[in-house]
């Protein structure tokens, strides 16, 4: 048994699935903070370095702690909310409850309040775990990311101190930090460490123990007004994007299809295509930015085809090509700013750099537009994800290679590899030498290799 359950423990959504079960020491599932903090002493005491792991849903792989020796702490029974308080717009809860756990909860007493970030995965992505990815999903756009939903953190380091960084006038980069140990307290005061840091840091800080989290009552905007947007070409499309953010168009539902190379889906969708929802009331607004743009058509449409439209959106991700099976070997793209406006000059070169890399490309969606933070900035622009075609000579080292490529066109032309995806490969960004630093203070015995890994290490652990 206890083997199973080093096994499973490191299961993960990820390619990098081949984790040697043995490596993961002893696998621990507290139901509290005291068998918390006995796990963290058992690391200790055998100087083991511990991961941390949330839902599993992840696409990056830093949940499996790679296949070094080590502790994993996982949240799956950390699920309790200490409160809710509607008066004050929060809630308080355990790293492990999901968001549609802790929304079931809310809209019990208020089912007109919610917790507003609901990545796709909401119902096995777990609140801490987002936050250290600062997942978003579709209500980004309007609500932010996790990040930006999160009041207060309660974390604990290799020693076993209590660390709380609470958010200061709604500013993620601006924090008031308390914790057990005064000196502890002086070292992250004087590095400015805030919730920013935490966001996004693949549990390299210490395990995230209590969340006070943002909910809000449900806007009450009136009618909607239901509507497809489709492009003859990528460059049109990517600027109703870039035009859609100018003008901030608070879309309550914003989704784009790309490209899809599926009977099923193209014929019904006829790719490029955005599927938009939106108060009533910017109707003209946003028919006014369609037409402006050459090769844009805009139709409106009732709420049953929008549903119906939705619904092909969202089972999307998990089509197969009519022969074969797809294959998601890198999660997404962030497009922004003027990268928007040579939309398929964009697409053009990454689908060239997946054939040359032996896939095919399949289907391109994604949420636009979006947000999402690049080091300490926020970014506005379309979240987009890819799937291949798997090939049939599949091995380890052909999707690995093809994801370094990936990567390094990214970087080449402006784009940025999906958030959580930029760790194993970009040593030079501000994110990586922040986390380097703060690791310094914090001790380096939480998930090390995100930080330090090799492109070696990292292809021996795709399947």
């Amino acid at each position: 048994m206890e083997k199973l359950n080093r096994f499973i423990i490191g299961a993960n959504a990820s390619i990098f699935q081949k984790i040697d079960p043995e490596s993961n020491v002893k696998a621990f599932t507290p139901k509290d903070d005291v068998e918390l903090k006995m796990a963290i002493d058992f690391a200790k005491e055998n100087d083991l370095p511990i991961t941390s792991k949330g839902g599993g849903s992840g696409m990056s792989g830093a949940c499996t702690g790679s296949s070094r020796d080590k502790v994993v702490i996982s949240s799956m029974r950390l699920k309790k909310i200490h409160e809710i308080n509607f008066d004050e717009g929060y809630a308080i809860v355990e790293p492990g409850i999901t968001p549609d756990e802790l929304n079931e909860a809310i809209q019990e007493e208020r089912p007109n309040w919610k917790f507003f970030v609901a990545p796709s995965s909401r119902d096995i992505a777990t609140l801490g775990g987002i936050l250290c990815t600062d997942g978003g999903g579709n209500d980004a756009w309007l609500a932010g990311t996790m990040v930006d939903n999160v009041l207060e953190v309660e974390m604990l380091d290799y020693n076993n101190n209590t660390i709380v960084v609470e958010k200061v006038d709604s500013d993620v980069k601006k924090s008031k930090i308390i914790s057990t140990n005064d000196d502890l307290t002086k070292k992250l005061q004087e590095k400015d460490f805030s919730l920013l840091d935490i966001s996004g840091s693949h549990g390299t800080l210490g395990f995230v123990s209590k969340m006070k989290v943002e909910i809000k009552p449900i806007p009450e905007v009136g009618k909607n007004s239901y509507a497809l947007a489709h492009a003859t070409g990528l460059n049109p499309y990517g600027t109703l994007i870039y035009k859609l953010i100018e003008h901030d168009i608070p879309l309550t539902y914003g989704e784009g299809i790309v490209e899809a190379r599926h009977p099923d889906i193209s014929d019904k969708t006829n790719p490029p295509m955005f599927i938009l929802e939106y108060p009533e009331k910017f109707d003209e607004k946003v028919q006014q930015i369609c037409n402006d743009i050459d090769c844009i058509t805009f139709t409106s449409i009732d709420e049953e085809k929008f549903e119906y439209m939705k619904d092909i959106r969202i089972k999307m991700a998990k089509r197969n090509p009519p022969e074969g099976f797809q294959l998601a070997i890198f999660e997404g793209y962030g497009v922004y700013g003027e990268n928007l406006l040579k939309f398929e000059e964009i697409i053009t070169k990454i689908n060239e750099t997946l054939v040359s890399k032996k896939f095919t490309p399949f289907i391109k969606f994604g949420h636009a537009p979006s947000v999402y933070y690049e080091d300490d900035k926020k970014i506005k622009g379309i979240i987009m994800h890819s799937r291949e075609k798997r090939p049939d000579d599949l091995t380890p080292k052909v999707v690995f290679d093809a994801i370094v490529a990936l990567v390094d066109l990214c970087e080449e032309i402006g784009v940025t590899p999906k958030p959580e995806h930029k760790w194993p490969y970009s040593k030079n960004t501000g994110k990586h030498k922040r986390l380097s630093e703060l690791t310094d203070i914090l001790g380096k015995k939480f998930n090390p290799f995100i930080l330090d890994c090799s492109l070696e290490e990292l292809a021996d652990l795709v399947l």
